[in-house]
């Protein structure tokens, strides 16, 4: 069997890791010059990773070389891309993947590029069940991998087709056990290289499955070798009796994509999360630095859910774009995302350094959203900013969701307070009133109101054209009833008026000091702190367990050991007696027994609102020791059954991942698993779920319980003596702020519900909106009238999730998306507040593939099981 032996220099570059960024780049600057100074001969390219992120670090530095860098990246001598980032694939949500590559497709653009048609993923933690889908959609017919694929329970080809849920696939080439390095440091003498080729060839002959082989050569952050071009020659002349050359991965694409369809491949499906025995998956990162993944989880719930569609509303009503500012707050996150940065397996200082893009990412998209809501109401903040004495404040309501629901709103109500002037002459004539008012607001059309907080705080009106006028306000926090908010939708109320009688609500919650009851459930607190739920002939008791454990592990890997602790409950207060919102708060303290001390303490708030089905668990504690595990086990009454999980573009069946002994003493699987949205527990007729707001990390007990990680604080980058993975995953580094210590968060809540059906499914991805994207009020005190309602964007079809409503990357529509998450075919509806003109179904990345017929606001379209479906609208 002769081989086909394309070798393709590169490096592979995380782009922050052990170093911060700013000093790798600095390494990336003089790799990048060295290449550009002796630019390889075509056919062969030199790759800079799967990344184009890497192009615009080193532009940022020397944009004096643009036009030599943008002529490599033309002709294929330099590649670059698909991806934006070299990404964590487990821990962003499916959009964010998709956006991650049209990122990097503008990015190369601009240089007149395209990347190789690839999607190269070197060196991620695993793979999601989906990927071959975002390689159809965006026209890749080859996925190259390391981690996550080999082993025991897998072909044993390097070659196979990888099917999506959805039925899509990808031809999958999977690199050798060293991974992207196997063909680092060459010998440049004939005897060393003929040594080495035997052993590379002995690996690859034996796995080729289309006699189309890769040599990867590069490594981590390495510049091209010394003497190179003597070692690729004597490489090429030791691997006499095949053919072996120096290559572009855009022709070795081109060649084992051709003779992929001449060969006999494995089928495989499903998530790619089990290299055991081949090689470190490293499944530990995600419940590494647990508040990050929370903070990443809500930017990421902003952009999608809320600047994107409303920004999208605005465009497709009144031609204004927010485009730009909507993907340059894509591109800030996404730089969060490499997977030694989200996953935070790297040092304090990157970890510091990728909160702040989080938070500035959340600061971009609350920005757009507030915008685009303020336009598309007809809201003139300039004549508003003069006409202070018209003024006619109202709440204005916004479901984001694709469904007219109905519901408990949250809503802050600003009443005007005093006028706090700022600048020359703003010094005190009299002193401004600060105690808060004590009646009640009203706010026409709603009610009753429950009262939940008030605060007095400082509250601008901005215009474009003036300075801002500031004013103390009393911000009263209520909870009101909402009937048939529209779908994507916002409506306005009149902060004053009569308001509705209770009869408008159909339940209310009955509150005690130990328990909370409305139609659906009913939760008791006993004397020891056991909390109880009754519900639909069930009854789950106890609901939760705190279990501490000591982690001696590091950023890749828990190393959980038993501890001795106990639990003590310190009491329940009432929070909030009802009607609309009832709400108990229990506190707790882990305390250790010697020395005897307080490690943890834990305040649960348990929340349920009228006529929701849903029982809310909010979590604020206080971590004061180092290496530790925290969890919050949450049980229900489903004993093993089936775990279901969300995850990329719809949930996935997971099932533990059982390995030999031989392939455990190199690396144990953890029984944990990636979590994104929410994580199911089916029998035949009954299951739970449980709802997380970022929280990463959750693990399927033997008993009846799913615990998901709070805290895991460890004080190591790597550690080179685990039973659990023996020797070093990255280069040793002390990471003190990766204990953790102090206070966190967490947000949960829980379904009971029936067996696994279309039905079931509908209803708990209803509840993950309600959960995580609830219906909201606030206050625009400046309005001069009350808008009419607005009605956006409405999704039927049973099974049928929201995925995505944007602009298109071209600006000329409006891009809608959903995922059939049944395992049947659904006949589904878009509905928007507009007429339209046409509609195309497209690929993920908004290449048009046929046209759909539209009748006046709406289009429909068929989806078949687990499809996922996108639309352009104009």
């Amino acid at each position: 069997m002769t081989l086909d032996v394309h070798i393709v220099s590169h490096t592979h570059w995380d782009r922050e890791w052990y170093h911060p960024l700013e000093r790798f780049r600095q390494k990336l600057v003089a790799l990048i010059d060295e290449v550009l100074d002796d630019p390889p001969e075509q056919p062969e390219s030199f790759l800079l990773d799967g990344q184009a992120i890497v192009v615009e670090d080193y532009l940022g530095v020397s944009s004096d070389r643009a036009n030599e860098l943008t002529e490599l990246l033309r002709n294929g001598r330099l590649e670059a891309g698909p991806w934006y980032v070299l990404a964590d694939e487990l821990i962003p949500s499916g959009e964010a993947l998709v956006r991650n590559l049209l990122a990097g497709r503008r990015s190369l653009r601009k240089h007149g590029a395209a990347p190789p048609p690839v999607l190269y993923c070197p060196d991620s933690f695993g793979h999601p069940a989906a990927l071959p889908s975002l390689a159809t959609g965006f026209g890749f017919p080859l996925i190259i991998l390391w981690r996550g694929y080999g082993g025991e329970r897998w072909p044993s080809g390097d070659t196979v087709r990888w099917l999506a849920p959805n039925g899509d696939s990808a031809i999958l080439y999977h690199l050798p056990r060293d991974g992207y390095e196997f063909g680092s440091h060459l010998p440049a003498d004939a005897e060393s290289a003929r040594s080495r080729w035997l052993r590379m060839r002995a690996e690859l002959g034996p796995r080729s499955a289309t006699n189309v082989v890769l040599i990867p050569h590069g490594a981590d952050h390495h510049a091209r070798q010394p003497n190179d071009s003597a070692a690729l020659a004597a490489l090429i002349e030791a691997a006499e009796g095949d053919r072996a050359h120096t290559s572009s991965l855009t022709e070795f694409a081109k060649a084992i994509t051709q003779a992929a369809t001449q060969a006999s491949l494995s089928v495989i499906r499903g998530e790619l999360r089990d290299s055991y025995g081949y090689t470190w998956v490293l499944q530990g990162t995600f419940g590494t630095r647990a508040h990050e993944k929370r903070l990443n989880a809500s930017v990421e719930r902003l952009l999608v859910r809320e600047a994107e569609p409303w920004s999208a509303i605005m465009a497709a009503r009144h031609g204004r774009s927010s485009q730009r500012l909507v993907e340059m707050a894509w591109t800030t996150l996404l730089a969060a995302h490499p997977h030694d940065t989200l996953c935070g397996c790297s040092i304090d200082d990157v970890a510091d350094a990728m909160e702040l893009r989080l938070r500035s990412a959340r600061n971009q998209a609350i920005g757009v959203r507030d915008d685009a809501i303020t336009a598309l109401i007809g809201h003139d903040p300039v004549a508003a900013r003069a006409s202070r004495d018209s003024w006619n404040p109202i709440a204005l309501i916004r479901n984001p969701a694709p469904r007219v629901r109905s519901g408990v709103a949250i809503i802050d109500v600003e009443e005007f307070v005093a006028d706090v002037p700022v600048g020359p002459g703003s010094g005190p004539k009299t002193i401004a009133p600060t105690t808060i008012s004590k009646t009640k607001p009203r706010i026409g059309a709603l009610g009753p109101l429950q009262v939940l907080s008030k605060r007095l705080e400082y509250s601008r009106t901005e215009s474009p054209r003036h300075y801002p006028d500031n004013d103390l306000v009393s911000t009263t926090r209520v909870a009101a009833w909402v009937a048939s908010a529209p779908a994507y939708g916002v409506v306005c109320h009149e902060i004053a008026g009569r308001g509705l009688s209770w009869d408008e609500c159909p339940d209310r919650v009955l509150v005690t000091k130990t328990s909370l009851a409305n139609a659906s459930l009913s939760v008791h607190v006993d004397d020891a702190g056991v909390v109880s739920i009754d519900g639909d002939s069930r009854r789950i008791a106890p609901l939760f367990e705190i279990i501490d454990e000591r982690d001696v592990g590091d950023l890749y890997t828990p190393a959980p050991r038993p501890a001795e602790y106990s639990v003590q409950f310190r009491g329940v207060r009432v929070v909030h007696r009802g009607p609309l919102r009832g709400e108990l708060a229990l506190t707790y303290r882990v305390v250790a027994p010697r020395p005897r001390l307080v490690t943890a303490e834990l305040e649960i708030r348990l929340v349920l609102d009228a006529a929701s089905p849903l029982l809310r668990i909010d979590v604020q504690g206080d971590n004061a020791i180092a290496n530790r595990r925290l969890r919050l086990a949450m049980n229900g009454d489903v004993h093993g059954g089936v775990i279901v999980a969300d995850a990329a573009f719809g949930p996935v069946v997971r099932e533990p991942i059982v390995v030999s002994a031989s392939e455990a003493a190199v690396e144990q699987p953890p029984p944990t698993a990636p979590l994104q949205r929410y994580v199911t527990r089916f029998a035949a007729h009954r299951g739970f779920t449980i709802f997380s707001d970022g929280l990463a990390e959750y693990e399927a007990r033997d008993d009846r319980s799913i615990a998901v990680t709070l805290v895991r604080g460890v004080g190591e980058l790597s550690r080179n003596d685990l039973s659990e993975r023996p020797g070093h995953a990255g280069w040793p580094a002390p990471t003190p702020r990766a204990q953790c210590i102090g206070s966190f968060e967490a947000r949960f809540a829980l379904l009971l519900h029936g067996g696994r059906s279309p039905e079931t499914i509908d209803l708990i991805e209803r509840a993950a909106d309600d959960v995580l994207n609830p219906i909201t009020g606030t206050t625009l005190r400046s309005a001069q009238h009350v808008p009419a309602p607005l009605h956006g964007a409405r999704l039927d079809g049973l099974g049928l999730a929201f995925s995505t409503m944007k602009i298109s990357e071209d600006g000329q529509w409006t891009v809608l998306r959903c995922v059939n998450l049944t395992d049947t075919p659904v006949a589904g509806r878009w509905t928007l507040g507009v007429d339209l003109s046409e509609a195309r179904l497209a690929r993920l990345d908004e290449t048009i593939v046929d046209r759909l017929d539209v009748s006046g606001p709406s289009v429909a379209f068929d989806a078949g099981p687990h499809a996922i479906v996108t639309i352009l609208v104009r």
